[in-house]
């Protein structure tokens, strides 16, 4: 080949090179930690947004009431186009008698100040503030449901993607069993039923790898959602959790306490029975009478320019009989702080026994984690006799293959036992109303 040959055939390669190649190298995945997922899901949890509205509207009700206790300030402006009849004495039937037109100019500006009412604007303005904390205590209810949300679906991908690696291990252990019986077989002191249990074996194991493989996707898939969409743009990965000490907990009734103070669902219903007590205060002083003072300055005129007034008074409303309407608001109020009281007992009650499960579930997933631990060393324990049978030709196929199902199921245990004992951790705060910070 000539130097022209050689030239072109190089300029090929490199194209080759940069056009090609690229697909072939994967992007690299980005990695997400805990802490970023749970910041990422309280900044774009639409379940959060929402709650954290009603907490806005809220605190403009407050406002509302609160605004009784200003001096309220009004002004108006009219002009108007009169005619107004006069009769004249004597005048027969059917005659209208004289006319005059004119215009009317008013203005004025109007002051009025609440001055006492027994309670009614003091009561609405209370209910109206224990109404604010109940919704702020919604809000941290939403908060606490996201946080233990993120973790278990966090520790589902991590728990996946540890699947992932004991089913590739084992598909490694599988592979290099393989060369083994074949090597065995070639040799004369193996079976071709060896070689073909070996392949049986090898093909399980890559369907369980192609299982837990989705597995990962369809978990992330979930993660997704509670976040609100992906947490960063392309392929991810998430983060290692550190292995701690299994939690053992002895003794539950600390944590019931905890609970009944802590959790947002009692704190919320005891503020709503603080607002209907504010409500039946407010329906009771319905029967007392309200004082206010006001004051006006104003123009008028039929003509300009025009001339000044003023008033300055107090004022005492009493409504001494509205058909019942003050008795019947005060059952309804009585009605609501009776229901809600209940409604508190009853969450309480609930409150108990998520605390009890959640208790339970860390307790037994904490066993659960130590005796895997020990069936993990028995089985490759088991593993490692199995292969040393096999290689001294003692053993059996079978006796390998039941060995190496063991050894993978084990390893399978304790992942799943270890995140599960994250999972419910994640479930006992939530009980105990921890995890939400804002």
């Amino acid at each position: 080949m000539n130097t022209w040959g050689r030239i072109c055939l190089l300029c090929v390669a490199a194209g080759l090179v940069f056009t090609v190649s690229p697909r072939f190298c994967p992007a690299q995945e980005k990695v997400v930690t805990l802490d970023q997922v749970l910041e990422l899901a309280l900044k774009r949890n639409p379940g959060i947004t929402a709650s954290a509205q009603e907490v806005e509207a809220s605190r403009a009700k407050v406002t509302q009431a609160e605004s009784a206790y200003l001096p309220q300030v009004s002004s108006q402006a009219n002009v108007a186009r009169e005619r107004q009849w006069y009769s004249s004495t004597g005048q027969v039937p059917g005659f209208k008698g004289t006319h005059e037109e004119y215009n009317d100019y008013n203005t004025s500006l109007s002051v009025s100040q609440y001055i006492y009412d027994f309670g009614k604007t003091a009561g609405a303005v209370e209910q109206s503030q224990h109404d604010l904390l109940a919704s702020q205590k919604g809000l941290h209810k939403t908060g606490t449901d996201v946080v233990r949300d993120v973790k278990n679906a966090y520790f589902e991908v991590l728990k996946k993607m540890e699947l992932v690696g004991v089913n590739e291990e084992s598909l490694r252990t599988q592979e290099r069993h393989l060369a083994q019986a074949r090597a065995m077989h070639q040799a004369g002191t193996r079976p071709k039923i060896d070689v073909t249990k070996a392949l049986v074996e090898r093909a399980k194991t890559k369907l369980r790898l192609i299982t837990a493989t989705y597995d990962v996707k369809t978990a992330k898939v979930k993660l997704e959602n509670v976040l609100g969409g992906p947490p960063v743009e392309g392929e991810y990965t998430v983060a290692e959790h550190p292995h701690a000490r299994p939690t053992t907990i002895t003794d539950p009734d600390p944590l019931f306490q905890e609970a009944l103070k802590g959790r947002p669902e009692v704190l919320r219903l005891q503020a709503r029975v603080k607002a209907a007590e504010a409500q039946l205060k407010t329906a009771r002083a319905g029967y007392w009478p309200s004082i206010n003072a006001g004051a006006s300055y104003g123009w008028g005129n039929t003509e300009f320019p025009l001339e000044d007034n003023w008033e300055v008074g107090a004022s005492l409303q009493w409504e001494i009989f509205s058909g019942l309407k003050t008795q019947g608001e005060i059952r309804e109020a009585m009605a609501n702080l009776a229901g809600i009281r209940a409604q508190l007992k009853q969450e309480e009650l609930q409150v108990i026994q998520e605390v009890s499960q959640a208790f339970i579930a860390v307790n037994e997933s904490a066993e659960r984690i130590k005796t895997a631990q020990i069936a993990l060393g028995e089985a490759r324990e088991n593993m490692e006799l199995a292969e040393g049978r096999y290689r001294m030709g003692v053993g059996d196929a079978i006796e390998y293959s039941d060995a190496q199902l063991l050894l993978t199921e084990a390893r399978s245990d304790l992942v799943q036992a270890t995140y599960e004992h994250f999972q419910d951790l994640a479930d006992l705060d939530r009980a105990l109303g921890r995890g939400y910070q804002r």
